[in-house]
């Protein structure tokens, strides 16, 4: 027997949090939220971008680490040329909650049924964009490859890692070259920047490394006077220069001091990935060199360039056509690939596009020509171009089943 309300309709039974925390997550509201949210990100994102560069806002608004962000919007003349800081949640984790509501409200909670498969196609293709964005962010690699015509390379150099590289030297030439990633130098940034041991079990010694500047210059104190706290060796300090707009141009330097096993420390000492040779420290009876430098990172196989073709629109130096002809070497097997602006080699994962290209000197009758690629190692490269093609499928078939009911609609005899 039920009971029922006064004005005879029966209870309901009481919601349960978990119902009330699905019906939040998959509700249209919040999708309005995060679309405005994203709207006003992308928009701030590409003003800002003018001023600081396009990785460096990318960074900002979109990188995992950033919880919450300060967004900036330069007011106008008359208004005083301030720029207003305007906080919001961090760009990555508003498109992890959108894909959320998207997968529990476009997916699990919309109605299924014939009449809904293209509604639903889309928004799968829509997740499958969202997804792309995220393994893109976790996953990829950048980097370029320089080489001459006729040279072979099987290395790419990172856009902007830092690492430092310590190889000991044996008989004249570097043997085993170990590795220290920038993860373990980034965040060392600042005048109060702490002080950071790195342990190497495969060396006779570790080594600790503080103040590392993003964009450092190593400068002459007969130069230019440094500032106050500044760590001076041999007359030598580094200068924190602000980044360049285009991110890879910018130089790692970083003070570094070796620490033998018996605890007695050597003088410290700058390195630079501007320095033209590495720096050498004897521990007892043996020599190791030291160098900051890009990471690089192997490929699965090796490209020689054969041919670099250049050209240009008349009286400019305006790009007309840049074209790579190389062969891709790989365990003892040969293939012809021709690189060209917007037509890049995919193979192995990896993706070459052909970024610029130049000479050796300015002498055009003997210097040689080189080309550089950039080189993308990216697994969800494609995966835009698919939910393209899945979202304008559904989108298709949306539009082909709303028009065939509107022809049967029409087409029934009017009833008197």
């Amino acid at each position: 027997m039920s009971i029922s309300e006064p004005n005879g309709s029966k209870s309901r039974p009481p919601v349960g949090w978990a119902s009330r925390c699905f019906a939040f997550l998959s509700g249209f509201p919040l999708a309005v939220v995060l679309m405005l949210i994203l709207f006003l990100q992308t928009w701030l994102a590409t003003l800002e971008q003018v001023d600081y560069g396009l990785y460096a806002t990318l960074r900002k608004y979109f990188d995992p680490r950033a919880w919450y962000i300060l967004g900036e919007l330069r007011l106008p003349d008359f208004m005083g040329s301030k720029a207003l800081t305007i906080p919001m949640p961090g760009g990555y984790w508003v498109l992890g909650l959108f894909f959320l509501n998207l997968l529990l409200g476009g997916i699990v909670r919309a109605r299924k049924g014939w009449k809904k498969v293209g509604v639903l196609t889309s928004h799968f293709g829509i997740l499958l964009m969202i997804a792309s964005a995220g393994v893109t962010e976790m996953t990829e690699q950048r980097g370029t490859m320089d080489f001459f015509e006729g040279e072979t390379s099987n290395v790419a150099q990172d856009y902007h890692e830092y690492v430092v590289e310590i190889a000991e030297r044996t008989h004249g030439k570097p043997e085993k070259i170990h590795v220290i990633r920038g993860e373990y130098l980034s965040d060392l940034q600042g005048r109060l920047a702490p002080v950071r041991t790195v342990k190497l079990p495969d060396l006779p010694f570790d080594m600790q490394f503080t103040r590392y500047a993003k964009n450092g210059r190593v400068m002459s104190i007969n130069e230019m006077a440094p500032p106050a706290d500044t760590q001076v060796i041999d007359n030598y300090y580094i200068f924190d220069r602000p980044p360049n707009k285009e991110a890879e141009l910018d130089v790692a330097a970083c003070y570094a001091k070796v620490v033998a096993r018996d605890g007695s420390s050597l003088p410290s000492f700058i390195l630079s990935g501007d320095a033209f040779h590495p720096h050498t420290v004897r521990v007892g009876e043996r020599v190791f060199v030291f160098q900051m430098r890009k990471f690089l990172w192997v490929m699965p196989f090796s490209v020689r360039l054969d041919q670099a073709t250049a050209e240009y629109y008349p009286n400019s130096t305006k790009p007309k056509r840049f074209e790579s002809r190389v062969t891709r070497l790989e365990n003892g097997s040969e293939a012809m690939v021709e690189i060209k602006m917007n037509e890049p080699m995919r193979y192995e994962g990896l993706t070459f596009y052909q970024r610029m290209m130049g000479r050796e000197n300015a002498n055009m009758a003997t210097s040689r020509p080189y080309s550089q690629l950039e080189v993308v190692r990216n697994p969800a490269d494609q995966w835009p171009k698919y939910a393209l093609y899945v979202v304008t499928f559904g989108l298709f078939i949306h539009f082909i089943l709303k028009f065939a009911a509107y022809l049967r609609k029409n087409s029934r005899p009017a009833q008197s």
